[in-house]
This record gives C-alpha cells, structure tokens and sequence, in this order.
C-alpha cells in the first residue's frame, strides 16, 4: 500500500517570536562612559590649573597694591613653563645693589613660587598669605593650596602649615614624612617665624574662598530648578569642603563677612565653630533629603553627572 504522508508543524500564534542573539544583545555603552569620565577629568584638571592661576592673581594682586612692611623689589613672571629662561635667570641678581629682591611665578602644582635674595638677615618679607621672616642669601618658597608653604635655603628646608582643616593637617603630614626622607631633612632645621594674614581684612586673598562658596551654591540652586530636588544630593560638596578647608573661613567668616560687618556682629571662636557646625548640618541635611527624592524617583542622566562633579571638585580644588 503506497501513500502520501505529509508532516504538519502546529504554530501557536500567540506566542510571542524567539528573539535573535543581537536582539537580546543590549547596547554597549562603555565607549559613551569612558569618554564622559576623561571628559571630566580633562574638565576637572581645567579647573584646577584655573584655581592655581586665581590664587596666583590675588596673591600678585594684594603685593602689588603695597606689602605690609617696607617693600622689596617685586618681580612677576607668571606661569613657569612659560618663563624658565627668566627663571633660569634669578641666579644673577646674587650681586644686585637692592637690600632684596623677590621673583613670583606659578607652576601646576604650587599657586605661587617665591625666590628671594636677600641681603638683610631675617628680614620679614610680605609674600601674600604670610609675612615670612627670610634668612640672608637665597631662599625659595613655594606655596600649597592647602595653607603650607615650603621654604628651601642651602640645602635646608622646613614645611610649615598654616591652616586649620582635618584634610590639610594629614596632607600637611604626608608632605612633611616625604621631606623628612629628603637629604635637606639631614641638616640642622631652619627657625621660621611668620605672621598668617586675616583674609576677611584682605581685599584681594578673600576672592577664591568667595568664589568656592557662592559659585557652586548658585549652581547647585541653578540644577535643581533644572533637574529637580534630587540636585539637592550635590550639596555633598560643602561636606567634603567642611572637612577639607577651614570651614570657620570657607563657610562662616568670608562668605559672609559683609553681614556682620552690616549689623555689627562679632564673633567669637567659638560662636563662628558653633555656626560652621550648623551650616554643615544643613548641608548634610539637603543631601540626604536629595538621597531620598533619587529613591523615590528616576534620575536623568545629566543630574547623575553633574553630582559625580561636585563630588570630585573639592579634590581638584583643594591640591
């Protein structure tokens, strides 16, 4: 008995059609998130090659309205690797008919570098920030952002902090164990003495505090009208400024100086301590209410970057 016998296949049109491999493959986004965060560093080493060139004009600026004590001959070059040949220079003015002479400039690591000859033994020289008692002969100074400066002469050299933050106190820490390993370290220590400048009095030093304070906090404002409340998790700078500055100047005493000076406050210690400690507890208090509006909600994209900034400013700010 010969036949036909046909094979039929029963389709359910209801299920749903099996998805390809490049279907269920998601798109890659590792390319867009690797050129956001070189973006960002690229954008945060901007900033701080800026704030080295900002506190390197106002220090420029307050010794050129006239220093504190009688004035040597000042003279301004700028960014370093834009004048080694002048700095190369400095080494000649050994011989000059000036009682002292003092060369300014600026690298990317230092806000502003000082070298001094001097023929006047411990001689107080106005170098911005403090007034430095300077020893005979040559010396060179360099500034930190973090309130320190090092002064190096013969060989010597001595670390000196003038801030008062727990984050400027290990750096001070750090700084200082690495120069203790140096040879200058060896020899006998310098005897420094120097008078730290009130920068709510100054005209010029007050600006980057001014600006590290009001400028992110309009922002801040500017990108939770934008974005929403959960912008508010962005307030998490001022943290990490309280613990990484001095937070009596950086958030009390500069910022809003003007005030007091209007209804002709004074303030102790230990009322300006009390205020900075209030200040921090509402800027923690917006962070934490941003926390908790991203938990209630989504976060664009956008809103996610521009916290990770001001997470990482301070840091960029601050070395």
């Amino acid at each position: 008995m010969s036949g036909t016998f046909t094979a039929r296949s029963v389709v359910n049109e209801n299920a749903a059609p099996a998805a390809s491999l490049y279907e269920r493959r998601k798109p890659r986004r590792s390319r867009a998130t690797i050129f956001f965060f070189l973006l960002l560093v690229a954008f945060l080493v901007a900033l701080h090659f800026l704030n080295l060139f900002l506190q390197w004009t106002v220090i420029r600026l307050e010794l050129a309205q006239g220093p504190t004590f009688m004035s040597p001959e000042y003279t301004f070059l700028g960014f370093s690797l834009f004048n080694q040949k002048e700095i190369a220079a400095v080494g000649y003015f050994k011989n000059s008919i000036k009682p002292a002479r003092v060369f300014g400039f600026f690298d990317f690591f230092h806000p502003a570098v000082f070298a001094v000859w001097n023929k006047n033994d411990m001689a107080f020289i106005d170098l911005g920030p403090v007034v430095l008692a300077v020893p005979d002969g040559f010396s060179l100074i360099a500034f930190f952002s973090v309130s320190a400066f090092l002064l190096e002469h013969e060989n010597k050299a001595v670390l000196k902090y003038f801030g008062a933050s727990p984050g400027g106190s290990l750096w001070h820490g750090f700084l200082e164990n690495n120069l203790s390993k140096s040879k200058s370290a060896s020899q006998k220590p310098l005897a420094v003495s120097f008078v730290v400048k009130e920068l709510e009095k100054s005209r010029y030093l007050k600006i980057p505090y001014l600006i590290y304070f009001y400028l992110p906090l309009l922002l801040i404002i500017l990108s939770a009208i934008r974005f929403g409340p959960v912008l508010f998790m962005a307030f998490l700078y001022y943290v990490e400024v309280f613990f990484l500055f001095d937070f009596r100047k950086i958030l009390v005493t500069v910022p809003f100086d003007w005030l007091f000076r209007l209804f002709n406050w004074e303030l102790s210690a230990g009322l300006v301590e009390l205020v900075g400690a209030v200040m921090l507890i509402i800027f923690v208090l917006c962070a934490a209410f941003g926390l908790w509006q991203w938990k209630k909600s989504s976060m664009p994209g956008w809103g996610k970057r521009i916290i990770l900034f001001f997470i990482l400013l301070p840091f960029f700010l601050f070395f």
